[in-house]
């Protein structure tokens, strides 16, 4: 189980856990626009109803090499891309031309996460007929903060902490990270320990839905716990092999993470205490 949930699959009163994101790669599908109407019909009728179409500027850098002693100049080409967001806009997929992600910043419990992505899977691939999967990637972002009186050396292990805990001076940031092959994929575990108040990364801050309040009303020492698993490799489409490497992935994020905290993190958040 994952990190809002306990050894017996019962949800925790306090879950760390702030954002979540899974995406699937598959083959580019150029003419996306016209399967648009039905993709959003049945989104709505899986209370996904909250529809935007965006339109962005992407660079594309050119395939040939130096022309006449000069390199040709990269360009700029508009890109669309597909929201689909739920009512209480805190669940919100993405669909582009060849991938489509769900990140939700209202986590549940892995099994709801997963089977909401899944559905939006299977529809897209009812319009579509997907040919191949390439990238399968699941993504969660945990909070710590102590409350008064504890300290991050209470909620997470020593490998993790650097010198935040250990010698004068005001921090600005301390970060550990460790890269790993696994069976089911690669696996990144990065913890960021910063003051201030709980944020996303820069590359997810500009399309994610609002983080839920209880993890931003508060400033000072906290850490970020971010856990990201995938695999890069070409296969046949199949939902159900999807769903089974999408289970395997988040094993390896769930044993990340149980690595990095402390017995009395996990007790924390069980009884409803600090985040």
């Amino acid at each position: 189980k994952h990190i809002a949930e306990d050894s017996m699959g019962k949800k925790l009163n306090s879950a760390p856990v702030y954002y979540t994101v899974v995406q699937v790669q598959f083959n580019p599908v150029l003419d996306l626009e016209g399967y648009i109407p039905a993709i959003q019909s049945k989104m709505r009728e899986a209370h996904f109803p909250d529809y935007q179409k965006e339109v962005f500027q992407q660079l594309v850098l050119p395939f040939s090499g130096a022309e006449q002693g000069q390199m040709a100049a990269p360009t700029v080409a508009p890109q669309s891309r597909y929201r689909f967001g739920d009512i209480g806009g805190r669940s919100l997929f993405i669909l582009e031309t060849n991938s489509l992600s769900l990140q939700t910043t209202s986590y549940d419990t892995y099994e709801v996460f997963s089977e909401s992505f899944l559905k939006g899977l299977g529809i897209l691939n009812e319009a579509l007929r997907l040919d191949f999967v390439a990238r399968i990637g699941l993504r969660y972002i945990d909070a710590v903060q102590p409350a008064d009186g504890e300290t991050l050396r209470d909620f997470l292990v020593p490998e993790v902490l650097g010198l935040a805990t250990r010698i004068d001076g005001t921090l600005q940031h301390s970060l550990s990270e460790s890269v790993l092959s696994t069976g089911a994929g690669q696996l990144v575990s990065r913890v960021l320990i910063r003051h201030g108040q709980v944020g996303l990364p820069m590359e997810l801050a500009g399309s994610a839905p609002a983080i839920d309040p209880r993890f931003t009303q508060r400033e000072g020492l906290h850490a970020i716990i971010d856990s990201d698993a995938s695999i890069n490799q070409r296969e046949a489409f199949d939902l159900e092999k999807v769903r089974a490497q999408l289970m395997a992935l988040h094993d390896e994020v769930a044993k990340a993470f149980k690595a990095t905290i402390t017995d009395h993190a996990w007790a924390s958040w069980a009884k409803g205490g600090t985040q």
